[in-house]
């Protein structure tokens, strides 16, 4: 029997899923089909690659060493078809990306477009989640990047701050500090608040920085918490307080003046964007061309205009 670069791609899979559906889920076929390329895999072999029970697979002492040539047969192909890209021009294949909610909401859809234009062959795949939930796709190695709204510091991965933000204040145009360009932190302390869930990026970085500049978190007057970035702003838009967003999430607002920036008078609140990926992971001509284009395109923007 010849063995086929798929088999072993399904065999790697199911090892480090630990997993028969769950290497079925990530190959988008049937569990069935997953059975049957491992159990030709082993009548090959003629010998046990993995035990099956009914909480977990578990890789045997053959799989183990399968395991490392299926690794090197794979990343040869991965190499070989880098190298073929880089020769011919052609940039093609499958782009994984993970993205935070303010980066996949409010940056990425714009940079992912613009690098479709200029490489049409290209397939990308974009996750939207929380931060925790894409550093873990990466050290998993599931996805190919990350771009996330706060460094990690994972011995495992690689991080590099790709874009600036901004946390700013916005507020209804008819608040009565509307009309101020800066604010105390006393007057912010005196606002109805409203905040992003406890976990999210954007709360985080906010309430550290707020401590940082001595302030008590429990005298803060938050009056709603939502789970998402939209509902915020459609919040303080009708009227039920103010918020400390990214200045990436409320450009269109600013531009038809349904919010209003405001900062503190003494910090600024600034933040990096971070891509991450892992350092044990092969990167493709793909991977390795968006990464260029993704420095290089957010080295070009400047800051945004954020006074009305």
């Amino acid at each position: 029997m010849l063995l086929s670069l798929y088999q072993f791609h399904i065999f790697k899979t199911v090892a480090d899923k630990k997993s028969f559906s769950g290497a079925a889920q990530a190959l988008y076929i049937s569990q069935p089909a997953v059975s049957m390329h491992i159990k030709a895999l082993e009548d090959h072999f003629r010998t046990k690659l993995f035990d099956r029970n009914t909480q977990q697979v578990t890789i045997t002492e053959a799989g183990r060493i399968l395991y490392k040539y299926a690794d090197k047969i794979l990343n040869l192909i991965d190499q070989a078809e880098n190298d073929i890209s880089r020769f011919t021009g052609n940039i093609e294949g499958p782009l994984s990306i993970g993205a935070s909610f303010t980066v996949g909401e409010y940056v990425i859809p714009k940079i992912l477009g613009t690098f479709n234009k200029e490489h049409p062959q290209v397939r990308a795949l974009l996750q939207v989640t929380n931060t925790e939930q894409i550093v873990n796709l990466v050290l998993k190695q599931e996805i190919d990047l990350g771009l996330i709204e706060n460094q990690v510091n994972k011995t495992e991965l690689v991080a590099k701050p790709f874009l600036q933000d901004e946390l700013i204040i916005v507020i209804p145009p008819d608040y009565p500090l509307s009309e101020h360009q800066f604010i105390s932190m006393e007057d912010l302390v005196a606002l109805p608040l409203v905040m992003r869930e406890q976990g999210s990026g954007t709360r985080k970085i906010t309430e550290a920085r707020l401590i940082e500049e001595g302030v008590d978190l429990n005298t803060l007057n938050i009056v709603m918490e939502l789970g998402s970035t939209e509902a915020v702003k459609e919040a303080v838009e009708a009227g039920f307080g103010t918020t400390i967003i990214s200045k990436w999430a409320v450009q269109k607002e600013l531009k038809l003046g349904t919010l209003v920036p405001v900062r503190f008078k003494d910090i600024s609140l600034f933040r990096k964007f971070y891509l991450i990926y892992h350092r044990d992971k092969f990167q493709t001509t793909v991977v390795e061309e968006f990464i260029t284009f993704l420095i290089s395109f957010c080295s070009g923007i400047t800051s945004i205009k954020t006074s009305s």
